[in-house]
C-alpha cells in the first residue's frame, strides 16, 4: 500500500504542494531511496535477530513515518516522512522470506511464499480505487492518519503472535553473516537473480505505483478514483498469479531460467500494447484486461525469483539474498524516477509548448515515452536468467 499510493495522492498532493511530475518523481523515488538503503542491513538483521525483532522494529517505523508524512508542512518533510517508511517497509520483505524458508520445505516454498505475498497484494489494492476515494472524500492527509493507526495496530498484533526465533539463531555472530554474505556477491549468477528482480521490480512498480492512474485518467479524461479501476485488476492480478506461479515454480525444477525469460517477454509485450494511441481506439475495458493480465504475470514473476533466491543462496542466507535483490531494485527504481519524469514532461512540452506544469502537462506522447522507457528497463530481465542458468541446473 505505501509503495503504490503516490499514484492516488498525486493530484491532491501537487495542488497543496504547489508543485509538478517533478515533485510526483521526488514522492516515489524518496520511497526507492529509503527502501534501497535499508535492505543489506535488512538481510543481516534477519539472518542475525531473526524475524520477530526485526518485524517490531519495522512496524514502529513506518507507522511514525506515516504519520509525519501525514503531518508534513514542506516538500522536504514529505521526503523525510517518506524515507522513513521506506525504512520500516524495507525490512518487512526479507523477514517474510525469512519465515517461509525457515517454516516449510524446498518441495513447498514457492507455493508459500506466492501464497505470504497476498496479503501485501491486498494492501496494493485498497491504495488504488479505494484510496483514491478515500483521498478525494477526506483528503489524503486524513488517510495517512488513519494508515498509520492500522500500522500501530498491526504492531500490536505482531508482538503477540509472533514466535521469538531459537536461541541458536540469535547466537550467530554478525560477522559470520558478513563473511558469508561476501562469499556469495562473488557468484555471477546471484547477481544475475538480482537483475532479474530489479528488472521487473522497478517496471512494474513504477508502472502500478506512479503513473498508472495518471495515464489512464489523462487518456479517457475521468476521475482518479474511476481511473484506478485498472489498477484495482492489476492487484487481484497479482495475488492469483504469485500464488499460480509458486505453485508451478516448486514444478519447474532446473527451468526456472526459461520460465524467467519468458515471462519477462510476455511482460514487455503487456506493457507495449498500452501504448495511448491504441487505448484510446480499444477504449477501457480493453486497458482494463490488460492491466489484470499484467499483474497476474507480475504476481507470477516473484515466487519464480524467490525460488532462484532460495536455490542459489539457501535458507541460511536467503535474507541476504533477498536483500541484494530488493537493494538493486531501489537502486534501478530510484535512480529512474526522475528520469522518466523529465523525459514524459520534456517531451510533452516539445509536442505541445502550450501545456501547463502538472501532470496535466504530460500528453499521449509523453505517456508513449513512459511506455518506451518502461520496455528498455525490462532488458535485464531477459540477460539475468541467462546469467543463473549453469548455477541453476546444479542446485536443481
Amino acid at each position: 500500500m505505501q509503495r503504490v499510493s503516490p499514484q492516488s495522492v498525486s493530484l491532491s498532493f501537487m495542488a497543496d504542494f504547489h508543485t509538478d511530475a517533478s515533485g510526483v518523481a521526488m514522492l516515489a523515488s524518496s520511497y526507492f531511496w529509503g527502501y534501497t538503503l535499508m535492505q543489506i542491513p535488512a538481510g543481516l538483521l534477519v539472518d542475525r535477530y531473526g524475524v520477530k525483532r526485526v518485524v517490531l522494529g519495522s512496524l514502529a517505523a513506518s507507522t511514525l513515518g506515516s504519520a509525519a508524512f501525514a503531518l508534513a508542512p514542506s516538500l522536504l518533510d514529505v521526503f523525510v516522512a517518506r524515507l522513513i517508511v521506506a525504512c520500516g517497509d524495507a525490512l518487512v520483505f526479507t523477514a517474510l522470506l525469512k519465515l517461509v524458508a525457515q517454516s516449510f520445505s524446498d518441495q513447498r516454498f514457492g507455493i508459500m511464499s506466492g501464497i505470504s505475498q497476498v496479503s501485501g497484494y491486498v494492501g496494493g489494492v485498497l491504495a488504488t480505487t479505494p484510496l483514491a476515494a478515500a483521498v478525494s472524500g477526506f483528503g489524503w492527509r486524513a488517510c495517512f492518519i488513519f494508515i498509520a493507526c492500522v500500522g500501530l495496530a498491526n504492531l500490536c498484533l505482531a508482538s503477540m503472535t509472533l514466535r521469538p526465533d531459537p536461541a541458536a539463531r540469535n547466537d550467530r555472530m554478525i560477522g559470520s553473516v558478513i563473511v558469508s554474505a561476501r562469499r556469495a556477491l562473488a557468484q555471477p549468477a546471484n547477481w544475475g537473480c538480482a537483475m532479474s528482480f530489479a528488472s521487473h521490480f522497478a517496471v512494474v512498480t513504477t508502472l502500478s505505483g506512479v503513473w498508472g492512474i495518471p495515464m489512464v485518467a489523462h487518456i479517457f479524461n475521468m476521475s482518479a478514483a474511476t481511473a484506478g479501476a485498472p489498477l484495482l485488476g492489476f492487484m487481484v492480478g497479482n495475488a492469483v498469479g504469485s500464488i499460480f506461479l509458486g505453485h508451478i515454480a516448486d514444478r519447474m525444477a532446473a527451468r526456472l531460467d526459461t520460465a524467467l525469460i519468458r515471462i519477462c517477454l510476455l511482460r514487455m509485450l503487456l506493457i507495449a500494447i498500452l501504448l495511448p494511441p491504441l487505448c484510446h481506439v480499444l477504449g477501457f475495458l480493453y486497458v482494463g484486461s490488460v492491466f489484470t493480465v499484467l499483474g497476474l504475470v507480475a504476481g507470477g514473476t516473484v515466487p519464480l525469483v524467490l525460488k532462484c533466491t532460495k536455490r542459489l543462496y539457501t535458507a541460511d542466507l536467503i535474507g541476504t539474498g533477498a536483500s541484494v535483490n530488493t537493494t538493486t531494485a531501489g537502486l534501478f527504481a530510484g535512480i529512474s524516477q526522475p528520469v522518466i519524469a523529465f523525459a514524459m514532461v520534456a517531451v510533452s512540452q516539445t509536442s505541445d509548448g502550450t501545456a501547463p506544469g502538472g501532470v496535466s502537462a504530460v500528453t499521449d506522447t509523453g505517456f508513449g515515452t513512459l511506455i518506451g522507457i518502461l520496455l528498455l528497463m525490462s532488458l535485464p530481465g531477459l540477460i539475468g536468467p541467462m546469467m543463473m542458468r549453469s548455477k541453476l541446473m546444479v542446485h536443481s
